[in-house]
Parts: C-alpha cells; structure tokens; sequence
C-alpha cells in the first residue's frame, strides 16, 4: 500500500512546509510571514505552505488563503491526523511541519532544506525556545532547557520543527495515529531507524532554536503542568487516551 502510494504521489516541488491549525488568527500571520521570508532564502529551491485547518471558527482560513497558502480541512481533533492529513496533500520532495504558533528562523529552515537536498541528511529538528518565561522556573526556564538536552543527545524532536525527506515520512507510516500526545517522539524514532538504513544523518540544529508561543504558560499553573507530566513517566501508553491528553487539546475560555 505504502510503495503504490509513494509510486502515485506528484511531485512537483522542493519542498512542502505543512502547518495544523485551529483557532490560530492570532499567532499564524506571524508564523507565515517567519516561513515565506525563509523560503525566500533557499531560493532557486521552489516550495509551498499547506494549513491544515482543524475545524477553526475564526479566521484562521482566511488569514491562510490571503497568504497565499494551500488550506486543507481535518475535522477529527487528532494532532497527528491534522498533521498526516497535510502530508498526504504535499508535492514536496522534503516535509518540514511548523506548529501555528511557531517562528522559524531563516538559518534554522535554510539549514534543514540545505542538508536534505544534500542527500546526505534524512530528518531533524531544531531546539526551541519560548517567546515568554513568565518568570517561571519550572515551566518557563527549565523545562525548555531540559527538553533541548534530550533533543540533541537522543536525537529526538519536537512537534513544533520536524523535517523529513517524504520518502522517509511515507515509508515509516507518517505521524501514529493511535496517539493523541507525543506523535513526535515515535514518529522521530521512527525516522532515525529509516534514515540509517539509508545512511543518511540525523540532525538536530541547536544555533538558533525555533520559538514558540508560551501560551500554555499563561493557561496553566507549574503544578498543573507537573500533574500532566508525572503519569507519563510511569504509564506512556496514556499519550493513547483522548481524555487523558486533553491538556493538549483545551483552551481556557477566556482564550
């Protein structure tokens, strides 16, 4: 199924820059602008930006048409569906998913597209940052550090930067859907193993990290946050519970 797939796929460009999206009017201007100014910048190399829109009710489709994007519908409220959903659409050679709320720096994007039109680099990711710390050790200043640690030393990366070669993505099966948190980190493992076996590098860019909205920082208490956390250490087969992930999926109402 999987090599019919891949042998009926068009492709006709570089690369495909996929976004999942709901209710984000108010972060995705910013993140379009971060993405076309770095796909400027890896110029003759031709792309496009596909959003995925998760059923939003404000103007996230619009703002996306007007940037001139690709918009795409998922109505199921499964991160790694919205994210499979765009790939599936995708006529790129290279998948790189950008979160909504997420800026990525020209060198960061440029050195991903770079190193995979090599051919010599199969995936990556890039360490992060938040655009806020709220003054928060914990969850502000800590757990971005720590998460950067296990990033580079395992090679595994955040949902908020993943680049692939598409070969790579469809031959592994693309995000799990039998997850609703932490699709990332099996799909990373994932695309290490099929990289290797094409010796083809692993590479995690540490020198300008993506930055992401800190809103969960704002929504949420450090002993929330921490709550969440805890069980995952000890039961990692409730990133398959929908009710258990909802801190993933809720937003406040005041949002």
């Amino acid at each position: 199924m999987i090599s019919d797939f891949l042998s009926s796929r068009s492709i006709d460009c570089d690369f495909s820059v996929i976004i999942p999206a709901y209710n984000e009017e108010n972060y995705l201007p910013s993140t379009l602008d971060a993405i076309q100014l770095a796909c400027e910048a890896v110029s003759p190399l031709s792309g496009e930006i596909i959003v995925v829109d998760n059923q939003s009710t404000d103007q996230t489709s619009q703002i996306a048409l007007d940037f001139g994007c690709k918009v795409v519908t998922e109505e199921i409220h499964q991160i790694a569906k919205v994210r499979n959903t765009g790939a599936k659409v995708a006529r790129g050679r290279y998948l790189i998913f950008v979160d909504a709320d997420t800026i990525v720096p020209v060198p960061t994007f440029s050195s991903a597209i770079r190193g995979m039109d090599s051919r010599e680099v199969g995936c990556g990711g890039a360490c992060l940052s938040f655009d806020h710390d709220y003054s928060r050790w914990f969850s502000g200043k800590f757990l971005p550090l720590a998460w950067n640690f296990i990033s580079v030393k395992l090679n595994l990366f955040a949902g908020s930067f993943i680049f692939c070669q598409a070969d790579l993505f469809f031959s592994c099966g693309g995000f799990p859907e039998t997850h609703f948190a932490g699709e990332e980190i099996v799909l990373s493992k994932k695309l290490k193993k099929e990289s290797r076996k094409r010796n083809r590098r692993i590479l995690v860019l540490k020198e300008f990290p993506v930055v992401s909205s800190a809103r969960k920082l704002d929504w949420y208490s450090d002993w929330s946050i921490l709550k969440m956390m805890l069980p995952l250490f000890v039961f990692p087969l409730l990133l398959k519970s929908q009710s258990f992930c909802r801190f993933w999926y809720q937003r406040p109402t005041k949002n």
